[in-house]
């Protein structure tokens, strides 16, 4: 999967069917999916506000907690 910052990530998020909830610190929004995830799973994901490029553990990070939400690595690649 190519590299990607937050203008990229928030367009996915949407496009997914998340929802930006408030933002929480100065750079960071909570954005809920659309379906309850399983219990045990953080029902949010948090999004840093105004990077160009995330390193490649947060990369890797926020596709797995959107994979946990119950997305497939399909659905999520078509989104990039």
């Amino acid at each position: 999967m190519k590299s990607y910052g937050t203008r990229e990530l928030v367009s996915a998020l949407n496009e997914l069917g998340y929802s930006k909830g408030k933002q929480i610190a100065s750079r960071h929004i909570k954005y809920f999916p659309p379906t309850n995830p399983p219990k045990g799973i953080v029902p949010f994901i948090l999004v840093i506000q105004n990077r160009t490029q995330f390193d490649p553990h947060w990369q890797r990070t926020y596709i797995k907690q959107i994979k946990q939400h119950g997305f497939t690595k399909e659905q999520i690649e078509a989104c990039f």
